[in-house]
């Protein structure tokens, strides 16, 4: 009887009607760790990009002639170089140090000592790093997870861009950037940097030591790079956005199409690789619209070479009971090899199913020309590894405030 009750209210849910609404979150967590950095990255570029649409002009020579139609690209091409990437580059390098290797060295029990960040070229040719302290009791796989964690944390904050841009079916040209820079953050790196002391390099070296053997090679996982690099169509959506959309034609932003598959159901596929603690996995995702509801199913599995791992995840957008009231589900289960991590000094061993749940509430006190309200997600994890997450089993406890200006 409770299964066909809840089976009925979900359907309830996917069928009512509405308007698709994006909406971004300044939130809080106890341990500040990657998701609360994703959410409230793309807060921040929302307000920039909010300001720029009211206050920085598209022209500065209104009349139509050939002399405008030089003057004004170099106009916009300029703004973009001295703001978008100077501001991209520092919100996504300082996520990556910081929120990333730092947030996953301070779960293992370590410290900070420093972050130092170096302006991009042309403006500087050196890369900006973490100074970590590592704990006592420290394993190899944890070591592992600080060799991926940078990449890990701004696939977090881009898959957040995506999905209010696929919401939308828009993407604004501030945007573009960052969800070059984030997305491809693991596929570029792994692709085209050859220092030895990389995230990359040294990842495949510690996989190969934590088995032994030369599992992994730098052919393999370039040739997983290029695949995930010309494979998501985000990519070609950023770039159109910035490059043509913007600086040619002078557009705040641009359209995101998507397969129609039905008069309702929209769909857009992506592959992506993602590195774990037992080697990388392989993620086959598929994002479907159907109406105001955004959906992802994905399915992802381990390097053959590698062993056995396989997940399913299901993500699920914008569920609404009523005007002022919404719901996101996102849920996983994973079979995964073994995993040993210390966690205050004690041995945590973890192998075998797995799990997660998340539900997000949110509750829209205003929804007139901007949407302001309250956001709370809750939920719970098994232990084993998870984009993200803890290593640890626990809740899963985060909110703040949710909003939209312009909507």
């Amino acid at each position: 009887m409770k299964k066909k009750i809840i089976i009925t209210i979900f359907l309830l849910l996917i069928t009512i009607l509405g308007k698709a609404q994006s909406r971004y979150n300044i939130i809080y967590e106890k341990q500040l760790g990657q998701n609360f950095a994703g959410e409230n990255i793309n807060a921040m570029f929302h307000l920039f990009d909010y300001a720029d649409s009211l206050f920085i002009p598209k022209k500065i020579i209104k009349t139509e002639n050939n002399f405008a139609k030089v003057i004004n690209p170099l106009f916009r091409f300029s703004k973009l170089f001295l703001t978008n990437y100077l501001i991209t580059d520092f919100a996504m390098t300082m996520n990556h140090e910081r929120f990333g290797h730092g947030y996953r060295m301070l779960e293992a029990g370590g410290s900070i000592d420093e972050v130092v960040y170096n302006m991009p070229p042309p403006f500087n040719n050196e890369f900006s790093y973490i100074s970590l302290n590592y704990p006592s009791n420290f394993t190899k796989q944890q070591e592992i997870m600080i060799n991926l964690s940078g990449s890990e944390t701004n696939l977090i904050a881009t898959d957040i861009m995506r999905k209010n841009i696929l919401l939308d079916e828009s993407f604004n040209y501030n945007y573009g950037l960052a969800y070059l820079y984030g997305s491809n953050d693991m596929p570029g790196y792994t692709a085209f940097v050859t220092n030895p002391a990389a995230d990359p390099i040294q990842y495949r070296q510690n996989i190969n030591q934590l088995y032994g053997a030369e599992l992994l090679t730098r052919e393999k996982m370039r040739t997983y790079s290029f695949i995930a690099l010309f494979t998501d169509p985000m990519n070609f959506y950023a770039l159109k956005s910035v490059f043509y959309d913007y600086i040619i034609k002078g557009r705040h932003s641009s359209r995101v199409g998507m397969i129609k598959l039905t008069k309702r159901l929209k769909y857009l596929p992506r592959f992506r690789f993602e590195y774990t603690p037992y080697g990388p996995e392989l993620v086959y995702q598929n994002y479907f619209k159907l109406d105001s509801k955004l959906m992802q199913f994905s399915f992802s599995h381990s390097d053959a070479a590698l062993p056995n791992s396989w997940r399913f995840s299901a993500n699920i957008w914008n569920l609404k009971s009523s005007d002022r009231l919404s719901f996101n589900l996102s849920g996983q289960i994973w079979n995964q090899p073994n995993i040993e991590f210390y966690q205050n000094d004690k041995l945590i061993a973890s192998e075998g199913f797995g799990g997660q749940f998340i539900s997000t509430v949110n509750y829209d006190i205003s929804k007139d020309k901007n949407l302001y309200g309250f956001t709370l997600q809750v939920g719970y994890k098994s232990t084993g590894y998870t984009i993200g997450e803890q290593l640890n089993k626990g809740l899963i406890i985060r909110g703040g405030l949710t909003f939209k200006l312009g909507n």
